[in-house]
């Protein structure tokens, strides 16, 4: 088989595994139906669920979910950051984040699902187990990574029989979100909105500068983690594999180039004069007097006689005297 033909199927192999390194970020949404979540909290719920994980174990990367419910299960060996109904309602938004509802509706979760959950395929539940609230350990980490937890979590999106809604959830939240003005994560000063009304304009301005420098950063720690600003895990594998493949391709094809270049010098070689070879003198008379012509040489004899008229009459016989 041709060379190029071989390279060129090396690249397209190559090539067809670029999007599906791309694709394996299982932290973005599959369409914009998740985009009342996302808007508000700066990142997908998907995202939110495996920064949570995350706190108890940082190898912890969030998988394709299951339809079947539940779809993940608490099975860190430290299980304080899942082990409880906040990271449930966190998974079950993430499954339909990552399969897609655009008319607004989702996944829901039939009775028993948390249960199940929390038992991670075992005959036992995984501990401590707390339900509309984190351990005080657990708290403090949310708060200082800066997770944006909606308060609705803490209060009411709770099933006892371990069901999970979510559509009511979605329409619970977004209502919360209209009353508060989207205030809705004051379980954490870190992503408590400052509002200052006119009330309250006696208060020193030394204050107001501190909380107005604390919402700043708030905000601007809420940014950096969007999705859409930075670059996830398998974007970065994506763009590595993508060098690669444009540095192998071009050395197969320098490979491929110097081989067929090759039977093209040997031959030149072969054709050419021999080095180190001395020839004769009538050899050297030879070639010179095909490359420059006869009539040259023909002419430089002709001269040498009339030049050396002597030594021609010098080769005549002496005459013969009679007795």
């Amino acid at each position: 088989m041709d060379a190029l033909a071989v390279l060129l199927r090396v690249l397209f192999g190559l090539s067809s595994l670029v999007p599906y390194i791309f694709a394996q970020d299982y932290t973005q949404c599959a369409d914009n139906g998740s985009d009342w979540y996302t808007s508000v909290v700066g990142e997908t719920p998907c995202r939110t669920y495996e920064r949570l994980r995350k706190i108890c174990n940082s190898q912890y990367v969030l998988g394709a979910l299951s339809t079947k419910t539940p779809p993940d299960t608490c099975d860190d060996q430290l299980a304080s950051c899942c082990c409880n109904s906040i990271a449930f309602g966190l998974s079950m938004l993430c499954l339909t984040c990552q399969h897609g509802r655009g008319n607004g509706n989702g996944i829901d979760a039939g009775a028993g699902s948390y249960q199940q959950y929390l038992m991670h395929g075992s005959n036992s539940f995984c501990t401590p187990n707390t339900n509309t609230s984190f351990t005080n350990d657990i708290q403090t980490a949310v708060c200082n990574n800066e997770l944006k937890i909606h308060n609705n979590f803490y209060d009411r999106v709770f099933w006892s029989d371990g069901s999970w809604f979510y559509t009511w959830s979605r329409e619970y939240m977004e209502r919360t979100n209209a009353v508060n003005g989207n205030n809705s994560f004051t379980h954490c000063s870190s992503t408590t909105m400052n509002v200052t009304s006119s009330s309250f304009q006696s208060t020193s301005h030394s204050t107001f500068s501190a909380t107005t420098s604390d919402s700043l950063g708030s905000t601007a720690s809420a940014g950096t983690e969007s999705p859409s600003k930075s670059l996830s895990a398998g974007a970065v594998a994506g763009i590595v594999v993508g060098i690669s493949v444009f540095v192998g391709a071009i050395i197969l094809f320098f490979i491929w180039l110097w081989h067929h270049r090759r039977p093209a010098a040997v031959e030149y070689s072969e054709t050419s004069r021999p080095p180190f070879i001395t020839l004769s003198a009538s050899e050297d008379a030879s070639v010179t007097a095909q490359r420059y012509g006869n009539s040259i040489y023909a002419a430089t004899d002709q001269s040498s006689e009339s030049v050396h008229p002597r030594a021609k009459v010098q080769r005549r016989l002496p005459p013969a005297y009679a007795a």
